[in-house]
């Protein structure tokens, strides 16, 4: 049923990045990198169907809160049905996270960000945009964490972060990089 919902999105929605979702291997990689002890205020960006999602609630502290950004009308109604008071969702681009959470949140900085958005698809500029606001709005030794399924933006990372890393996940369809840059 996901599959089917995410294929239709695909093909309407050029903001949607991939065909299938994450696979489990992916997401666990994904978690193993955020110390859920100390997390307080995650961010993640284009969750789509809520896969990483319901595994970062099920990993976050009790009081810890989930900023979820996901511009899909479809995806959105699906996050809605995530039980979870830690878990707000946001209807709009990861492009204007800083602003609404410092305008409606009261939130300068943020521990984790957790992206799925497809930077592929995405414009030079509002690549550039993104990260060097995701940057602005994380802590001091905050972390973005995303997976991507080329390499074209490990040099912009690469630029604007402190410390990165990049591994390679051969067991997802299709294979993806997962970046793990620190602020």
């Amino acid at each position: 049923m996901i599959e089917g919902i995410l294929l239709n999105d695909f093909i309407r929605d050029k903001k949607v990045g991939a065909v299938v979702s994450t696979s489990g291997n992916v997401t666990k990689k994904m978690m193993s990198k955020i110390d859920f002890n100390e997390a307080k205020i995650l961010v993640e960006y284009g969750p789509g169907t809520g896969i990483i999602t319901k595994q970062l609630l099920a990993f976050m502290r009790e009081d810890a809160v989930l900023f979820v950004f996901e511009t899909n009308e479809n995806f959105v109604d699906m996050l809605c049905k995530i039980n979870d008071k830690r878990l707000i969702i946001i209807n709009s681009d990861a492009e204007d996270a800083q602003v609404i959470l410092k305008n409606r949140y009261k939130l300068e900085k943020v521990d984790h960000i957790i992206s799925s958005i497809p930077f592929t698809f995405i414009n030079e500029t509002k690549r550039k945009s993104i990260i060097y606001k995701t940057f602005s709005l994380l802590n001091e030794k905050g972390k973005f964490i995303t997976y991507q399924y080329s390499l074209l933006i490990h040099n912009l990372i690469k630029k604007q972060f402190s410390e990165t890393s990049l591994k390679f996940a051969l067991i997802n369809l299709p294979p993806v990089f997962i970046f793990e840059a620190i602020k």
